[in-house]
């Protein structure tokens, strides 16, 4: 058989060149991009079109031999035609932009509206059990310094009027705070919906459709917290699709963040989505009211491709038939989505334990992601609610001890280094990280007690691969409206009122002014006086 080298010329064949694309030109700059349009990048190969040479060499020197580099006249002609002579929307921008300004009422299934609705209850339950925290007080007491203008948005339980972006950052902060809220926690976005839809007296019925955007917007790789709630707020501001373009590059450009920080948790761990989510709403104020932004931050030579040294991935939008509202899982207990289906085992775990002391040793194996996570040292002696809710040694202690573990649990007089018991129980535990497992919350726990009486348990049935979260054991219309009224009872709110609250947020496609709601819930239990620090 003759070989692939036989069977060419004697002159050995040039190598193909491929035309570069829209996005990759972009990524390579302005000066790649002049090189790749006449042929400088194969300008060193025959046949190739070759850029223009480099002046010539004085006399008595070699003509340099390389190409160089051009821009000029009749490469680039503007046709972008947006607010002040802005540049063109790179693909990415574009794409998310015409799905939110093209989404409307028929997007909206009984389907998506029932999860809507549900969706609505469980992040209210959410806000009420971050209702008073330390870092939840701080950020009302921020919002309290910048009073309501034109526009005024409701800081729930505090009776606070402020601005949207305020009203947002406060009420997005008791979403999250408690980690009580579905997951991945897309819900922090509602609050942005909510500022803007009370600030324009929205109906109920526009505020869920810019919720259902928000969330299918956060699928989006690499658009971050921002953007999905610029997308909120824009689309019940009636932006245009020109102005929504400048909202999400207004959301995602400046605010690019770290981590939540690993180890040991600050307040920041359950405030810093709050932050995001203010920053989105933000955007959309600006570019309501004309402001521009760079017109390629996902695609852009300097944009997060570039940044990140990569191209991006391709999506849909929406990304299947279901809504993405319509595939979130809900939360039953306040604490780390990885610490959610053992939670979940506890009560038979706990019947066949006994007394805690009989426990010889713990031994908890979980994915290496989750033991970063939540298995790490600093988990092993928590000193605030932050860390103690991403323990899950201490959910784990506390709970077999307790009996559950409730809101209640994540209280300073709780935590370990107040609690003897608990601390030595969470001594005899070991985490350890299985390469192979993969999913949110993949686990097995095996108990031995002093009798030498071992027993295992698996989450998820014994899988090892629970990345669909359609596989996850879903909560009932029933549960959603019992968790709601005992975080209401937790948190000492009136039942005449927390009973309204239910009927309000169950169906809020009935709702004429979404302002009516949320005045209703503007006050409620029994909060300290908040002393802003001047």
């Amino acid at each position: 058989m003759e070989s692939q080298k036989d069977l060419r010329d004697e002159k050995q064949c040039e190598p193909e060149v491929p035309s570069p694309g829209r996005r990759d030109l972009m990524r390579m700059g302005a000066g790649a991009f002049a090189l790749a349009m006449t042929g400088g990048l194969a300008g060193a190969q025959e046949g190739g079109r070759r850029g223009p040479q480099a002046p010539a060499a004085p006399p008595g020197q070699a003509p340099p031999t390389e190409w160089r580099p051009h821009t000029g006249p009749g490469y680039y002609t503007y046709t972008a035609n947006r607010e002040d002579n802005n540049g063109p929307m790179d693909d990415t921008t574009a794409q998310i932009v015409k799905y939110v300004h093209g989404f409307g009422s028929a997007d909206m299934t009984p389907g998506a509206i029932k999860a809507t609705n549900r969706t609505m209850l469980d992040s209210m339950a959410a806000t009420v059990a971050g209702f008073e925290e330390k870092a939840v007080r701080i950020c009302a007491r921020t919002a309290m310094l910048s009073p309501a203008g034109k526009w005024k948005s409701t800081g729930f339980g505090y009776g606070i009027e402020t601005t949207p972006e305020l009203g947002a950052f406060v009420n997005s902060a008791m979403v999250r705070m408690v980690d009580f809220n579905d997951t991945p926690h897309n819900s922090n976005l509602i609050p942005a919906a909510l500022a803007i839809g009370e600030a324009l007296h929205c109906t109920g019925r526009q505020v869920m459709e810019a919720v259902a955007i928000g969330y299918e917007i956060m699928g989006v790789p690499g658009a971050g917290e921002s953007v999905a709630p610029a997308m909120a707020a824009g689309k019940l501001m009636g932006l245009s699709e020109d102005q929504l373009g400048n909202a999400v590059t207004l959301a995602l450009t400046p605010h690019i963040a770290l981590n939540k920080g690993v180890g040991a948790m600050s307040m920041w761990k359950g405030t810093r989505s709050a932050e995001a989510i203010k920053c989105g709403v933000w955007a959309a104020i600006l570019a309501k009211q004309g402001m521009t932004g760079p017109p390629q931050p996902f695609e852009g030579r300097g944009g997060l491709w570039y940044t990140q040294n990569r191209m991006g991935r391709p999506f849909k939008l929406p990304e299947q038939a279901k809504l993405q509202i319509e595939r979130m899982v809900n939360k039953r207990f306040p604490s780390d989505q990885m610490t959610q289906q053992t939670l979940g085992m506890m009560p038979q775990i706990r019947q066949w334990v006994g007394d805690p002391e009989s426990i010889d040793n713990i031994e908890y194996y979980m994915t290496f992601g989750d033991w970063e996570e939540v298995g790490d040292n600093a988990k092993f002696d928590p000193h605030n609610r932050d860390t103690a809710d991403h323990s899950i040694a201490y959910v784990i202690a506390r709970n077999l001890i307790s009996g559950e573990s409730y809101l209640d649990a994540f209280e300073d007089a709780k935590l370990p280094y107040n609690d003897p018991p608990v601390r030595a129980l969470m001594n005899k535990i070991t985490l350890s990280p299985v390469n192979e497992w993969r999913g949110n919350g993949t686990a097995r726990i095996v108990i031995k007690k002093k009798n030498g009486d071992t027993k295992y348990w698996d989450t998820h049935d014994g899988s090892r691969d629970t990345e669909d979260m359609s596989k996850f054991p879903q909560m009932s219309d029933e549960d959603i409206m019992a968790k709601f009224r005992r975080v209401c009872a937790y948190r000492k709110v009136a039942q005449a009122q927390s009973e309204q609250a239910l009927k309000y947020w169950w169906d809020l496609s009935s709702v004429q002014d979404i302002a009516v709601p949320m005045k209703q819930f503007a006050k409620f239990g029994q909060p300290a006086p908040l002393q802003v620090v001047v």
